[in-house]
């Protein structure tokens, strides 16, 4: 857990059979789901998904962060 902007948030990861990857999904201390970075193992790409309108650079910084230590490395002999 992290405190940002003046909320607490936390990182809990998950994979998605159908998309073919996986993904930390980021949340508030309500539960409420404030955004999700997706990393796609047939491309090797990372998406960024949010939820809210507004979410302060701060956190989507920590999003990013989060994701790149998180999920699988890419790796240039897969593309």
């Amino acid at each position: 857990m992290i405190e940002l902007a003046g909320r607490t948030y936390e990182a809990t990861i998950g994979s998605d059979v159908q998309r073919d990857g996986m993904y930390p999904e980021f949340a508030d201390q309500h539960g409420h789901i404030v955004g999700q970075i997706f990393f796609s193992d047939f491309d090797r790409k990372m998406t960024v998904t949010l939820f809210e309108s507004e979410v302060s650079v701060e956190v989507v910084e920590w999003m990013i962060a989060t994701a790149k230590i998180r999920l699988p490395p890419t790796n240039p002999t897969l593309g």
